[in-house]
């Protein structure tokens, strides 16, 4: 099997609906790549993934955007403008940054040239998002007005880029005078009644749901979009960039409005043999009050013998066609943490009820890594004298097989297998709210 790999970085990252675009454009487009989230603890621990795992394009959300800066080799321009980074991806001459959240603004009012004639923004808020927004209502040729309660980072932008400011104190008396209105606010935040709009105005909220202004869009008349416009039209471009392939911005709306994610406290973790599956599945199902399974030991206890003696006795094949049926045995089982067998994800079947069924996280280390003081006594495939070079070249073999079913990617290279389970558990925490 061969898979070109990319992914989604940041601290959380598990929750991310990038995957579900992309992943949708790959298949639309019959690509060969597999899009995953890389949670990560700094931007240097995501960039080594990145290169370990020849991968080639990477999107990065908070809060590595402007820390992986120093650790990538051109940036384009509006990169440069922001001073930020939301995709890196490999070209001849190295790496590259650039920043597509810029062009997800121009890409969404765009389709309002009328307003955009009418030459000008309010952008409500002063965080990383309305740095975009603002380098993207330049780019357009708009006069751009912030409004935002922190008055130290209004002052920085001003100075930056050369705005004006509104007060948030009068922002109801004056938003009218704006045909294009941006508001780039945490969920939730309220800083004037939507309802004093008039019909006359295009609304970006940069949130993907739960807007303040799609119910008084609906009964005043005025352009509403939510933030997935923002989200679908800055990972258009990305696309393109990762994979050289043009997609229509159709095929993400699509399959975001079909995502639904039920999550069961159904996990399933993968990796190579070492890795840590096993000690760190055990620490996380304690953690979680969640029902531990190891597929190996389950097997062995089953069959009345050792892994070892089963691939003596009775072939491979045998094997791995009782490892399959365990693993749909679990499928339907909640509040469970699966450590799947090393070889589990060879059989595209499995793969597949692992992407169907359980939330698969692939821990992933380098080969010296995982046999570092690895017993190989229940080891029949690296029961040799070059262990580390067959290991490599299995782990090569694998990576593209551990990638078409996971859900996301851990990096536990150097960890211990308790700071792997506590790792695990604080992405899984922050993601799913256990």
């Amino acid at each position: 099997m061969n898979l070109q790999l990319m992914a989604v970085t940041g601290n959380p990252a598990l929750h991310s609906l990038s995957p579900v675009l992309m992943n949708a454009a790959v298949q639309h487009n019959g690509l060969p790549y597999r899009y995953l989230r890389l949670p990560a603890e700094s931007a240097q621990e995501a960039m080594d993934i990145f290169k370990a795992l020849d991968m080639k394009g990477m999107n990065v959300t908070a809060p590595f955007k402007r820390d992986v800066i120093p650790l990538i080799d051109h940036l384009t321009d509006n990169a440069q403008k922001a001073d930020a980074v939301n995709c890196v991806y490999r070209r001849d001459d190295g790496l590259w940054g650039d920043n597509t959240d810029i062009t997800g603004v121009e890409l969404t009012l765009k389709k309002f040239p009328e307003y955009i004639q009418q030459g000008k923004m309010l952008v409500i808020g002063s965080g990383g998002a309305a740095n975009a927004v603002i380098i993207a209502g330049q780019n357009l040729g708009l006069e751009v007005t912030v409004a935002a309660r922190n008055q130290e980072a209004l002052a920085a932008l001003k100075q930056k880029y050369n705005v004006l400011s509104a007060s948030l104190k009068h922002i109801t008396s004056v938003v009218n005078n704006y045909p294009i209105i941006v508001q780039a606010l945490p969920s939730g935040a309220v800083v004037f009644d939507p309802n004093v709009l008039t019909a006359d105005h295009v609304v970006l909220d940069a949130n993907y749901k739960d807007s303040i202004f799609e119910k008084p869009a609906e009964k005043i008349g005025f352009h509403f979009l939510s933030g997935r416009n923002w989200l679908v039209n800055q990972a258009v471009p990305a696309f393109n960039t990762f994979t050289g392939s043009d997609v229509d911005a159709s095929v993400m709306y699509d399959a975001l409005d079909s995502y639904h994610l039920d999550y069961q406290g159904r996990i399933a973790l993968t990796g190579f043999m070492g890795v840590g599956k096993t000690t760190a599945g055990r620490e996380l199902a304690y953690e979680l009050n969640y029902r531990f399974i190891d597929m190996d030991h389950e097997l062995e206890r089953r069959e009345g013998m050792k892994i070892t003696e089963i691939f003596e006795k009775k072939g491979e094949d045998y094997f791995r066609e009782i490892e399959s049926n365990l693993l749909l045995e679990y499928a339907d089982e909640v509040d469970i943490i699966l450590s799947c067998g090393g070889g589990t994800v060879k059989n595209a079947a499995n793969r597949q009820v692992l992407r169907d069924n359980f939330v698969t996280l692939w821990l992933y280390a380098s080969a010296a890594y995982c046999i570092d003081g690895l017993d190989v006594s229940n080891r029949p495939l690296l029961q040799c004298d070059n262990r580390l070079e067959v290991a490599q070249n299995m782990l090569q073999e694998r990576i593209p097989l551990y990638a078409d079913c996971a859900y996301g990617i851990i990096s536990v290279e150097n960890l211990t297998k308790k700071q792997t389970a506590q790792k695990l558990y604080d992405q899984i925490v922050k993601t799913f709210g256990i």
